[in-house]
């Protein structure tokens, strides 16, 4: 299972509902998804820089929470692995 973070350009995060319709063009998300190990630092292609700035802050954090055994791996839209969507199912 999944869980889904929306960070906010004040330098907050919070958790949000974890589906594909949740992805707006202009957030930034990291998706943990503990069962590949996997955190996704998803950009909107309309997000703001400092969106950006909070979403790689704050993927760093979880992975310390996590342990090092996760990864980081940034993501653009449009540009999405197919990993990424299977941590949909």
């Amino acid at each position: 299972m999944a869980t889904a973070y929306q960070m906010h350009d004040d330098g907050t995060t919070e958790e949000v509902k974890f589906e594909k319709s949740g992805l707006s063009d202009d957030g930034v998300y990291c998706i943990v998804d503990d069962s590949s190990k996997s955190i996704f630092l998803w950009k909107g292609r309309n997000a703001d820089v400092r969106s950006k700035f909070v979403g790689a802050r704050a993927a760093s954090q979880i992975r310390s929470q996590h342990g090092n055994g996760y990864r980081v791996h940034p993501i653009d839209a449009g540009e999405e692995p197919s990993d990424f969507w299977d941590s949909f199912d």
